[in-house]
Parts: C-alpha cells; structure tokens; sequence
C-alpha cells in the first residue's frame, strides 16, 4: 500500500492476506530468536505474514541492525511483518507517559521500516474510567493512523481492566475510530468468559486479528499470566473447541487471516522451522475440520 490512506481503508480486512492464509505470531518462536531464523521459519512452513514484537525489533535496533538489512531479509523470504506486539500504558500520564510515547514511536517506525503492518496490539489495563480507557485508544489509534496502522485491543481475563470482548468493544465504540478494533485471541475467549453471545454481539468488521491456538481444559498453573505464556498448545491436540470457534467467527462474517501464537514451552526448545511447520500444519488440519477451506 501506498500511503497511509490506502492502507486504513483495507481494513477491517488485511490489503494482501485473505482467510485462508496464516501468520506467525511472535511468541509462538519465543521472545527473542535471529530474525533471519525467525524469517526464514515463517516462509519455510508457508506462512504469509508474519509478527514481530516491539522489544525484539528494539533490541536488533540497539545491537546495530539497520532498517535496510531487515527488510532485506524479508524480501528474500518473501515475508512480511503485519502484526505487532504491544502496546502497553497507553493511558498513562507523567513520567511514565515519556517512556511509553518512545514505544509507540518503535512501533510506528518498525511499521514504515519492515510493513506495512496491518495492526498494533493494545493491552490493558488503563488509568481512570472507561471513558478515559476509550479517550486515550482514541489518540493511539489516531497516532497509528499517520502511519496507516490500525489499533486492536486484546482483552486478557484477570491481567488487566478489559477482561472479556464486551468491555473491549465498549473502548472501541467509545473511541470512535475507524482503524480501532479488536484482537480476538480464542484462549482469552474459552479461559475468559467463554460466552459466544458475547462475541456475536461483536460486529464482524470491529474484529482486526484472530490469534489462534489450543489449550487444556483446566489450568496447568494457577497464575493466568504463566499458564497463557508457557502451557498453551498446537492446535488440535487441546481441549479447545477450535471447529466450533471458527465455525462461530465464520457465521459472524469474520474473515480473516488466522494469526498462530502458542506460547509453549514444550516447543521452544526445538529449531525454529520445526515448529512452524508443525504449527502450520496443525492449524491447517484444523481449519479443514471445520469445513472452512
């Protein structure tokens, strides 16, 4: 895409992925990995699109890689970042507000550098009320507009103030912004409230990004934050009912590209184009179950 014009008025959909294609969320290679290795994997095991967390892009930045060789290497992998992960303290005020506004100015960097990304994720909680929430995603998704990215809250059950669809959904009508939606992330839906007519109650073009991945039925650490970031699993080998998911979302009028984060530490140990294509396979199989391709 061109400007940044052209590339909100793709959304709610991506300008160059359609449903059937799949991203690499970041996390699924774990938080820092060589970005050629990373790269390379995501293609490898025919991913269209792939994530890359702000941290890490900072991190390449400080150890001298230059904008240039990163775009680079995804040009020969035929790659492209489309999601990046995320924006916290996005309402703060006073010295925390300088620290966080440097973040969000990586993130827009990394988008004109290495994207055009579709979206930001944005995670709570924030400061104040709901209105207050909804008036700073307003200036975020404003700020992200200049650079023709979107804002997609991700609501997390029990780490933050916008625990389930509908409190993510009240920001984002409140904020009013064209390129202000949702990221729906199935294991927040199925450990959250788990309510499928709370997320059809969600319009289908409020709904940025779909991360999927797979679980089991009971918590395998009592701490949220723990049990999301290290025992989730490939999908179809949990609990989930991930057929059902897609089929819901489906009937919904969502369609979109499904973004693969699982954070597993089962898997991390092992190379790289291992568990992307196990990943890719795996999410595949389960996409041919419920009858979507």
């Amino acid at each position: 895409m061109s400007t940044a014009a052209e590339a909100l008025a793709a959304l709610p959909g991506y300008a160059d992925l359609g449903p059937h294609d799949l991203i690499l969320s970041h996390f699924s290679l774990g938080r820092f990995r060589p970005f050629e290795e990373r790269v390379r994997a995501a293609a490898e095991a025919g991913f269209a699109a792939m994530g890359l967390y702000v941290g890490d892009y900072q991190r390449l930045r400080a150890e001298g890689a230059r904008d240039a060789e990163l775009r680079a290497v995804l040009d020969q992998h035929g790659m492209q970042v489309v999601e990046i992960e995320a924006l916290r303290g996005w309402s703060t005020t006073g010295a925390e507000r300088a620290a966080y506004l440097q973040t969000e100015q990586s993130v827009f960097a990394m988008s004109d550098a290495l994207g055009p990304g579709h979206h930001v994720q944005v995670i709570g909680p924030y400061a104040g009320t709901l209105d207050d929430g909804a008036e700073a995603f307003a200036g975020v998704c404003d700020r992200a507009a200049e650079h023709g990215l979107a804002a997609a809250i991700e609501f997390l059950p029990e780490m933050s103030n916008i625990p389930d669809a509908a409190t993510a959904m009240q920001i984002v009508t409140r904020a009013g912004r064209a390129n202000g939606g949702i990221c729906l992330d199935c294991w927040h839906h199925f450990r959250g409230a788990n309510d499928d007519d709370m997320l059809r109650a969600i319009p289908a073009a409020a709904i940025f990004t779909v991360q999927f991945d797979d679980g089991p039925r009971q918590r395998v650490d009592p701490d949220y934050y723990t049990d999301c970031t290290r025992h989730r699993e490939v999908p179809g080998d949990g609990d989930f009912d991930l057929t059902g998911f897609l089929r819901l979302v489906g009937e919904m009028g969502v369609s979109l590209p499904l973004s693969v984060e699982v954070m597993s530490v089962g898997l991390q140990e092992r190379p790289a184009t291992e568990i992307a294509g196990r990943l890719a396979d795996a999410t595949r199989a389960v996409v041919a179950a419920a009858s979507l391709t």
